[in-house]
């Protein structure tokens, strides 16, 4: 599955304006950044490092998709508010980008073209998703 890089084409001085805004969470491999179960309405840019997305099922812990630099994780809980749908576990030593509803709403009064670029690639890599999953349960 090909992964869509966020906000690929930010300016440097426009990633100063989205830093300032937002958290920066560095993790270390093997670490759970996110739990499944769990209730936070973030979603993370993986700016380093690489993570498996992972659901837990007979004692059994299956990797249904690795995410690489660049892309993102745990947006379906910043648009739906449910409780988090999968592990997510790090491969190996990295930073991401946490972006909480109050940082993207900060960002949508501050900076509403990249927080309209935000959304528009958060929805692309929402159905790039979906249209893999289809996909593969379909074969």
């Amino acid at each position: 599955m090909q992964e869509i890089i966020l906000l690929a084409d930010l300016s440097e001085e426009d990633w100063a304006r989205v830093l300032r805004i937002v958290e920066i969470r560095h993790f270390k491999t093997g670490e759970d950044l996110i739990r499944i179960g769990d209730k936070d309405e973030s979603f993370y840019i993986l700016t380093s490092g690489s993570v498996d997305v992972i659901v837990e099922t007979d004692g059994r812990d299956p990797v249904l998709a690795r995410i690489p630099e660049g892309s993102v994780f745990g947006e379906i809980a910043f648009f739906d508010g449910a409780p988090r749908s999968a592990t997510i576990r790090a491969r190996s030593l990295g930073t991401a980008v946490r972006v909480t509803r109050e940082n993207f709403d900060s960002l949508a009064a501050w900076e509403p073209q990249i927080a309209r670029t935000l959304l528009y690639d958060l929805g692309r890599v929402l159905a790039m998703r979906l249209r893999w999953t289809t996909e593969r349960n379909s074969k």
